[in-house]
Protein backbone atom coordinates (compact mmCIF):
# COMPACT_ATOMS: atom_id res chain seq x y z
CA UNK A 1 0.00 0.00 0.00
CA UNK A 2 2.80 2.16 0.56
CA UNK A 3 4.18 1.80 -2.74
CA UNK A 4 0.99 2.19 -4.15
CA UNK A 5 0.45 5.86 -2.52
CA UNK A 6 4.32 6.92 -3.32
CA UNK A 7 3.98 6.30 -6.84
CA UNK A 8 0.34 7.26 -7.12
CA UNK A 9 1.12 11.04 -4.94
CA UNK A 10 4.08 11.27 -7.96
CA UNK A 11 1.60 10.93 -10.53
CA UNK A 12 -0.56 13.38 -9.57
CA UNK A 13 1.86 15.71 -8.35
CA UNK A 14 1.13 15.37 -4.38
CA UNK A 15 3.30 17.09 -2.68
CA UNK A 16 4.81 15.41 1.08
CA UNK A 17 7.49 15.78 3.26
CA UNK A 18 8.01 12.55 3.68
CA UNK A 19 11.58 12.48 2.34
CA UNK A 20 14.85 15.13 2.99
CA UNK A 21 14.81 15.26 -0.81
CA UNK A 22 11.18 16.91 -2.00
CA UNK A 23 11.63 17.16 -5.15
CA UNK A 24 9.01 15.24 -7.08
CA UNK A 25 11.41 13.01 -9.57
CA UNK A 26 9.30 9.86 -10.61
CA UNK A 27 10.10 7.30 -8.17
CA UNK A 28 11.08 3.66 -8.73
CA UNK A 29 9.59 1.43 -5.76
CA UNK A 30 10.86 -1.98 -5.39
CA UNK A 31 9.46 -4.25 -3.21
CA UNK A 32 11.89 -6.85 -1.02
CA UNK A 33 15.17 -5.98 -2.22
CA UNK A 34 17.92 -7.58 0.13
CA UNK A 35 15.00 -8.04 2.99
CA UNK A 36 14.70 -4.01 2.96
CA UNK A 37 10.42 -3.54 2.38
CA UNK A 38 10.55 -1.01 -0.01
CA UNK A 39 13.70 0.70 -1.60
CA UNK A 40 12.90 4.21 -3.45
CA UNK A 41 15.18 5.39 -6.05
CA UNK A 42 14.65 8.87 -7.27
CA UNK A 43 17.11 9.38 -10.21
CA UNK A 44 20.69 8.96 -7.50
CA UNK A 45 18.69 9.33 -4.30
CA UNK A 46 17.89 5.99 -2.78
CA UNK A 47 15.51 5.58 0.80
CA UNK A 48 15.48 2.45 2.49
CA UNK A 49 12.15 2.20 4.24
CA UNK A 50 11.62 -0.55 6.68
CA UNK A 51 7.69 -0.43 7.54
CA UNK A 52 6.47 -2.28 11.10
CA UNK A 53 2.98 -2.63 11.18
CA UNK A 54 1.98 -5.51 13.13
CA UNK A 55 5.34 -5.64 14.91
CA UNK A 56 8.50 -3.53 16.25
CA UNK A 57 11.84 -3.13 14.92
CA UNK A 58 13.82 -6.40 16.20
CA UNK A 59 17.89 -7.70 16.11
CA UNK A 60 19.48 -9.67 13.62
CA UNK A 61 22.57 -11.47 13.10
CA UNK A 62 24.90 -9.94 10.53
CA UNK A 63 28.20 -11.43 9.67
CA UNK A 64 28.52 -12.24 13.19
CA UNK A 65 27.62 -9.65 15.10
CA UNK A 66 23.97 -8.71 16.49
CA UNK A 67 22.97 -5.71 15.59
CA UNK A 68 19.44 -3.71 14.53
CA UNK A 69 18.07 -4.62 11.06
CA UNK A 70 17.92 -1.06 9.90
CA UNK A 71 21.53 -1.22 10.99
CA UNK A 72 22.23 -4.45 8.58
CA UNK A 73 19.92 -2.79 5.71
CA UNK A 74 22.05 -0.04 5.99
CA UNK A 75 25.27 -1.87 5.99
CA UNK A 76 23.83 -4.08 2.79
CA UNK A 77 22.98 -1.07 0.88
CA UNK A 78 25.77 1.35 0.96
CA UNK A 79 24.56 3.89 -1.27
CA UNK A 80 21.93 4.47 0.38
CA UNK A 81 20.97 8.08 1.22
CA UNK A 82 18.11 8.06 3.79
CA UNK A 83 16.33 5.71 6.03
CA UNK A 84 12.63 5.59 7.63
CA UNK A 85 10.76 3.46 9.68
CA UNK A 86 7.46 3.70 9.09
CA UNK A 87 5.86 2.03 12.34
CA UNK A 88 2.31 2.22 14.01
CA UNK A 89 3.58 3.92 17.42
CA UNK A 90 6.55 5.76 17.24
CA UNK A 91 9.98 3.75 17.78
CA UNK A 92 11.87 3.79 21.05
CA UNK A 93 14.50 1.56 19.68
CA UNK A 94 18.23 3.54 18.68
CA UNK A 95 17.53 4.70 15.40
CA UNK A 96 21.32 5.63 15.26
CA UNK A 97 23.25 4.48 11.94
CA UNK A 98 27.05 3.15 12.23
CA UNK A 99 29.82 3.77 9.29
CA UNK A 100 27.31 4.82 6.93
CA UNK A 101 26.47 8.49 5.59
CA UNK A 102 23.17 8.15 6.83
CA UNK A 103 23.53 8.55 10.62
CA UNK A 104 20.07 8.20 11.76
CA UNK A 105 17.06 6.51 10.51
CA UNK A 106 13.88 8.83 10.24
CA UNK A 107 10.53 7.51 12.14
CA UNK A 108 7.33 8.58 11.02
CA UNK A 109 3.72 6.84 11.90
CA UNK A 110 1.00 5.16 9.71
CA UNK A 111 -1.82 7.27 11.89
CA UNK A 112 0.49 10.73 11.77
CA UNK A 113 2.47 11.37 8.18
CA UNK A 114 1.10 8.63 6.23
CA UNK A 115 -2.38 9.79 6.78
CA UNK A 116 -1.95 13.45 6.34
CA UNK A 117 -0.60 12.38 2.73
CA UNK A 118 -3.83 10.28 2.54
CA UNK A 119 -5.74 13.18 3.44
CA UNK A 120 -4.14 15.31 0.82
CA UNK A 121 -5.20 12.99 -1.34
CA UNK A 122 -8.69 13.09 -0.76
CA UNK A 123 -9.07 16.76 -0.82
CA UNK A 124 -7.28 17.06 -4.21
CA UNK A 125 -11.02 17.27 -6.12
CA UNK A 126 -8.60 17.38 -9.42
CA UNK A 127 -8.11 13.50 -9.36
CA UNK A 128 -10.21 10.94 -11.04
CA UNK A 129 -11.51 8.41 -9.24
CA UNK A 130 -9.55 5.44 -10.01
CA UNK A 131 -9.30 1.47 -8.36
CA UNK A 132 -5.98 2.52 -7.18
CA UNK A 133 -7.23 6.01 -5.79
CA UNK A 134 -10.53 4.06 -4.35
CA UNK A 135 -8.13 2.05 -2.22
CA UNK A 136 -6.26 4.67 -1.17
CA UNK A 137 -9.59 5.67 0.52
CA UNK A 138 -10.23 2.68 2.38
CA UNK A 139 -7.06 2.77 3.48
CA UNK A 140 -7.07 5.84 4.81
CA UNK A 141 -11.09 5.05 6.44
CA UNK A 142 -8.73 2.25 8.05
CA UNK A 143 -6.21 4.81 9.46
CA UNK A 144 -8.66 7.22 10.38
CA UNK A 145 -10.25 4.88 12.58
CA UNK A 146 -7.45 3.22 14.24
CA UNK A 147 -5.53 6.41 14.91
CA UNK A 148 -8.81 7.09 17.56
CA UNK A 149 -7.69 3.79 18.96
CA UNK A 150 -3.46 4.72 18.66
CA UNK A 151 -4.28 8.06 20.42
CA UNK A 152 -6.77 6.84 23.47
CA UNK A 153 -4.21 3.88 23.60
CA UNK A 154 -0.98 6.07 24.29
CA UNK A 155 -2.79 8.93 26.79
CA UNK A 156 -3.50 5.77 29.17
CA UNK A 157 0.21 5.33 29.49
CA UNK A 158 0.29 2.66 32.07
CA UNK A 159 -2.62 2.67 33.39
CA UNK A 160 -5.30 -0.04 33.41
CA UNK A 161 -6.61 -0.69 30.08
CA UNK A 162 -8.66 -4.03 31.31
CA UNK A 163 -11.29 -3.84 28.38
CA UNK A 164 -12.33 -6.95 26.60
CA UNK A 165 -13.82 -5.00 23.35
CA UNK A 166 -10.50 -3.85 23.02
CA UNK A 167 -8.50 -6.95 23.15
CA UNK A 168 -10.67 -8.59 21.23
CA UNK A 169 -10.73 -5.91 18.37
CA UNK A 170 -6.96 -5.98 18.57
CA UNK A 171 -6.98 -9.66 18.17
CA UNK A 172 -9.37 -10.19 15.20
CA UNK A 173 -7.14 -7.14 13.92
CA UNK A 174 -3.66 -9.02 14.20
CA UNK A 175 -2.17 -5.76 16.32
CA UNK A 176 -2.64 -7.00 19.44
CA UNK A 177 1.04 -7.72 19.71
CA UNK A 178 2.45 -4.00 18.37
CA UNK A 179 0.17 -2.71 21.19
CA UNK A 180 1.54 -5.43 23.80
CA UNK A 181 4.92 -4.13 22.84
CA UNK A 182 4.07 -0.63 23.17
CA UNK A 183 3.05 -1.33 26.94
CA UNK A 184 6.62 -2.84 27.33
CA UNK A 185 8.70 -0.25 26.13
CA UNK A 186 6.85 1.82 28.68
CA UNK A 187 7.83 -0.59 31.35
CA UNK A 188 11.67 -1.14 29.76
CA UNK A 189 12.22 2.86 29.75
CA UNK A 190 11.28 2.73 33.84
CA UNK A 191 13.28 -0.35 34.52
CA UNK A 192 15.87 0.62 32.78
CA UNK A 193 16.48 3.58 34.75
CA UNK A 194 15.90 1.54 38.31
CA UNK A 195 18.39 -1.43 37.49
CA UNK A 196 21.54 -0.59 39.65
CA UNK A 197 24.10 -2.62 37.05
CA UNK A 198 22.93 -1.40 33.41
CA UNK A 199 26.65 -3.02 32.88
CA UNK A 200 25.27 -6.72 33.41
CA UNK A 201 21.74 -6.83 32.66
CA UNK A 202 20.86 -6.76 29.13
CA UNK A 203 16.52 -5.72 28.37
CA UNK A 204 15.78 -6.15 25.29
CA UNK A 205 12.20 -6.71 23.09
CA UNK A 206 10.71 -9.06 20.38
CA UNK A 207 7.69 -10.97 19.43
CA UNK A 208 7.64 -14.36 19.06
CA UNK A 209 4.26 -15.77 17.35
CA UNK A 210 2.56 -12.29 17.38
CA UNK A 211 2.94 -12.06 20.93
CA UNK A 212 5.23 -9.49 22.17
CA UNK A 213 7.90 -10.35 25.19
CA UNK A 214 10.40 -8.29 27.03
CA UNK A 215 13.37 -10.08 28.51
CA UNK A 216 16.00 -8.88 30.51
CA UNK A 217 19.29 -11.71 31.12
CA UNK A 218 22.11 -12.17 32.69
CA UNK A 219 25.51 -13.66 31.93
CA UNK A 220 26.94 -16.43 34.09
CA UNK A 221 30.30 -16.52 34.27
CA UNK A 222 32.18 -19.72 33.18
CA UNK A 223 30.51 -22.86 35.00
CA UNK A 224 30.55 -26.51 34.99
CA UNK A 225 26.76 -26.95 34.13
CA UNK A 226 26.74 -25.42 30.69
CA UNK A 227 24.44 -22.30 32.04
CA UNK A 228 24.58 -19.58 29.62
CA UNK A 229 22.09 -16.51 30.70
CA UNK A 230 18.90 -16.48 33.95
CA UNK A 231 17.01 -13.69 34.23
CA UNK A 232 13.32 -12.65 33.54
CA UNK A 233 11.24 -12.61 30.86
CA UNK A 234 7.50 -11.34 30.52
CA UNK A 235 5.10 -12.63 27.75
CA UNK A 236 1.69 -13.62 27.46
CA UNK A 237 0.52 -12.71 31.07
CA UNK A 238 3.17 -14.54 32.49
CA UNK A 239 6.66 -12.81 34.28
CA UNK A 240 8.98 -15.34 34.75
CA UNK A 241 12.17 -16.57 36.30
CA UNK A 242 14.96 -18.66 33.60
CA UNK A 243 17.79 -20.19 32.88
CA UNK A 244 19.21 -20.73 29.52
CA UNK A 245 21.54 -23.06 28.56
CA UNK A 246 24.53 -22.79 25.99
CA UNK A 247 22.78 -26.09 24.31
CA UNK A 248 20.29 -28.50 25.55
CA UNK A 249 20.91 -32.08 26.43
CA UNK A 250 19.84 -34.35 29.59
CA UNK A 251 22.47 -32.26 32.00
CA UNK A 252 20.51 -29.36 31.76
CA UNK A 253 18.02 -30.98 33.42
CA UNK A 254 19.68 -30.03 37.15
CA UNK A 255 18.17 -26.48 36.37
CA UNK A 256 14.96 -27.49 37.64
CA UNK A 257 16.38 -26.91 41.52
CA UNK A 258 17.96 -23.49 41.24
CA UNK A 259 14.56 -22.61 38.61
CA UNK A 260 12.45 -23.48 41.62
CA UNK A 261 14.52 -21.86 44.62
CA UNK A 262 14.92 -18.97 43.07
CA UNK A 263 11.75 -18.80 41.56
CA UNK A 264 9.83 -19.39 44.84
CA UNK A 265 11.74 -16.07 46.37
CA UNK A 266 11.54 -14.11 43.75
CA UNK A 267 7.63 -14.56 44.06
CA UNK A 268 7.36 -14.45 47.92
CA UNK A 269 10.00 -10.95 48.07
CA UNK A 270 8.24 -9.40 45.32
CA UNK A 271 4.68 -11.13 44.25
CA UNK A 272 3.15 -12.01 47.29
CA UNK A 273 -0.05 -12.28 45.98
CA UNK A 274 -0.33 -13.82 42.72
CA UNK A 275 -0.76 -17.42 42.83
CA UNK A 276 2.50 -19.54 42.74
CA UNK A 277 2.50 -22.55 39.86
CA UNK A 278 3.67 -26.22 41.05
CA UNK A 279 6.38 -27.04 38.51
CA UNK A 280 8.73 -25.87 35.99
CA UNK A 281 7.79 -25.06 32.32
CA UNK A 282 9.11 -27.00 29.63
CA UNK A 283 12.59 -28.41 28.72
CA UNK A 284 15.08 -26.74 25.94
CA UNK A 285 17.39 -24.83 25.93
CA UNK A 286 15.53 -21.73 27.84
CA UNK A 287 13.03 -22.61 30.84
CA UNK A 288 11.62 -21.18 33.17
CA UNK A 289 9.07 -21.08 36.10
CA UNK A 290 6.20 -18.35 36.79
CA UNK A 291 6.65 -16.50 39.20
CA UNK A 292 3.27 -14.08 38.74
CA UNK A 293 0.63 -12.45 36.57
CA UNK A 294 0.97 -9.41 34.54
CA UNK A 295 -1.54 -8.66 32.10
CA UNK A 296 -0.28 -6.26 29.42
CA UNK A 297 -3.26 -4.45 29.31
CA UNK A 298 -3.73 -4.49 33.27
CA UNK A 299 -3.17 -1.34 35.72
CA UNK A 300 1.18 -2.05 35.17
CA UNK A 301 2.10 1.36 37.01
CA UNK A 302 3.91 -0.93 39.63
CA UNK A 303 5.53 -3.60 37.40
CA UNK A 304 8.58 -1.32 36.40
CA UNK A 305 9.63 -1.04 40.32
CA UNK A 306 8.72 -5.15 41.20
CA UNK A 307 10.99 -6.41 38.43
CA UNK A 308 13.87 -3.36 38.82
CA UNK A 309 13.94 -5.12 42.80
CA UNK A 310 13.80 -8.43 41.02
CA UNK A 311 16.67 -7.98 38.98
CA UNK A 312 18.94 -5.92 41.57
CA UNK A 313 18.41 -9.07 43.49
CA UNK A 314 19.08 -11.78 40.75
CA UNK A 315 22.46 -10.01 39.68
CA UNK A 316 23.95 -10.79 43.17
CA UNK A 317 22.45 -14.41 43.16
CA UNK A 318 24.32 -16.09 40.45
CA UNK A 319 27.19 -17.53 43.07
CA UNK A 320 23.67 -19.38 45.05
CA UNK A 321 22.02 -20.19 41.77
CA UNK A 322 25.39 -22.18 41.00
CA UNK A 323 25.78 -23.63 44.50
CA UNK A 324 22.08 -24.55 44.52
CA UNK A 325 22.74 -26.48 41.16
CA UNK A 326 26.11 -28.20 42.37
CA UNK A 327 24.12 -29.53 45.62
CA UNK A 328 21.64 -31.61 43.33
CA UNK A 329 23.44 -32.54 40.33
Amino acid sequence: MLKLLLEYSQANLIEHKLFKNNILHKPKCYLEINSVDLLVIQKNYMTIIETKFKTGLHSTIYKNNLVSQIQKYASTHKQADEGIVVSLFKENNDLNILEHKISKFKNITFTNEILELLNSINKNESIISTPVFNLLILWKSYLTDLKILVDNFEAKKLNSLNDNGLKDSLHKLKLKGVFQQYRMHLVKDKVDKLINSEEKIKGKLGNTHGNALLCYEITFDKNDFNFEKYGVQWQNGKFKFFIEVKNNSKKSNIRDVALKEIGRSLHGKFFKKDKLPKNVNRSGKFKSFNIAEAEEFSDLNRLPYKIADCLNYLVDSQKFILELTSQNK
